[in-house]
């Protein structure tokens, strides 16, 4: 969605004080101009760069220093990591507390919006704090004058239209650009012959529509779909085991031994260790098991996972997966359960959570608090980015911060984490 990056630039241009000033105006009076001081905006390009090695491969393109490349094609997957995933927490603390509530509210209702499906009750949630961001946006910075009048741009009233547009046409995915760029993109790869390119493209495209007619009358036609790589275990439901694996058992040891025999209210059995677990949503979660063994510097940290316990949604680290043999439940045959062992981060700190419009999930690691799940019980893959904010309590220590993908089902759609591709340092479809 390119409105992502029109707005990184309208609110970049506020916050750094480059924004056309009026004779009438004073940029000295422009108390949200917080990042026009050189060492502030260096010190927050190299925090959202520390940031990208905290992103999985799944996320696709790291965003690079913004202080250092904004003006020299910063591409607009990088403005949307930017902007929806990265910016709420690191600009807490840096943004003055009115103008930083009022970017969480953008934030929070896009969010809501590019999701590939949408309640009736999420529709109205977000259009309610939308419309509230667009006129606390012009009270903020507008301040109804007539020398700032160019403050708000055509962006700024596009973002309220949102909903109104995602009741009649659906969710944005519905219409984003990504599909239709990669769809000229592909064509123009396609146009072998120099000569007459747009007689060539147009006939590429008749091909194209001639070809998908077909397989969609007689779908025999099409190619069977990419099956598991070798040696993977299919759990079913979109869920998949994928190798590397102990070559050997081994019995659990410490913490990880405790919480299987807690899990199994027993002795634990023997078990292998997986490194990687593919999800429904085309992700591929890691393990700390094998990301351990890469230099941090050659990492896209893919361990992270978002599941759900008891209807409460909670963030882990995952440890390794494995099968658990049991017992059946007639006494007389064995099964596996597959679970992952997973170190807990705690819950989001709520005063900071409720501020900033859940937007920021500030959380602790939780290194010893070791728990076993069941793996259907996995969301997505998310990312943990550390940081240190002074919490609303007036507590200041180190805690991770929660991010998750911006619309996942749109730049994913159709396009998938590589399961043949193990350990590497993969940038995804976009890098």
């Amino acid at each position: 969605m390119h409105l992502a990056g029109l707005l990184s630039d309208l609110l970049l241009s506020l916050w750094r004080g480059t924004m056309d000033c009026a004779l009438t105006d004073d940029v000295v009076s422009w108390d949200w101009a917080v990042l026009s001081d050189g060492d502030v905006w260096e010190a927050h390009g190299a925090a959202v760069a520390a940031a990208g090695q905290h992103l999985p491969g799944s996320f696709d393109r790291k965003p690079r220093n913004i202080a250092d490349k904004i003006n020299t094609s910063y591409k607009t997957w990088e403005f949307q990591l930017y902007l929806f995933a990265l910016g709420p927490a690191l600009l807490y603390g840096i943004l003055p507390e009115p103008y930083w509530r009022n970017y969480c509210k953008l934030v929070q209702g896009f969010r809501i919006i590019c999701q590939h499906r949408i309640s009736f009750a999420e529709m109205r949630a977000a259009n309610n704090i939308l419309a509230e961001w667009e006129f606390e946006f012009e009270t903020l910075y507008y301040q109804r004058r007539e020398d700032r009048i160019h403050f708000i741009r055509p962006c700024a009233h596009q973002v309220n239209h949102l909903v109104a547009e995602a009741v009649q046409k659906g969710p944005p995915v519905c219409y984003a650009q990504w599909t239709m760029e990669r769809t000229i993109g592909n064509l123009g790869q396609e146009i072998r012959q120099p000569s007459e390119p747009y007689e060539n493209l147009s006939r590429e495209g008749i091909r194209r529509a001639q070809v998908n007619t077909l397989k969609a009358m007689l779908p025999e036609l099409d190619e069977p779909p990419k099956g598991l790589p070798a040696g993977a275990v299919d759990l079913g439901g979109g869920y998949a085991l994928l190798r590397k694996r102990d070559p050997e058992p081994a019995y659990p040891q410490g913490a990880e031994r405790e919480a299987i025999t807690l899990f199994l209210d027993g002795p634990p059995p023997q078990i292998f260790k997986w490194a990687r677990l593919q999800l429904p949503n085309g992700q591929i979660a890691r393990s700390y098991w094998r990301e351990s063994l890469k230099p941090p510097h050659k990492l896209r940290v893919s361990r992270n996972i978002k599941f759900t316990v008891d209807g409460i949604t909670r963030f882990g680290e995952a440890r390794y997966f494995t099968q658990l043999a049991v017992k059946a439940e007639d006494g007389n045959e064995w099964t596996f359960i597959n679970v992952a062992v997973v170190a807990l981060y705690s819950l989001p700190d709520e005063d900071l959570l409720r501020s900033s419009f859940h937007t920021v999930a500030s959380c602790t690691y939780e290194r010893d608090d070791i728990q076993v799940i069941s793996v259907k019980s996995i969301t997505s893959v998310i990312a943990m980015v550390p940081h240190c904010p002074r919490l609303p309590s007036g507590v200041q220590e180190d805690r991770y911060f929660m991010a998750e993908k911006p619309g996942l089902d749109v730049a994913t759609f159709g396009i998938f984490d590589d399961p043949e591709v193990e350990d590497g340092d993969e940038d995804g479809p976009f890098s």
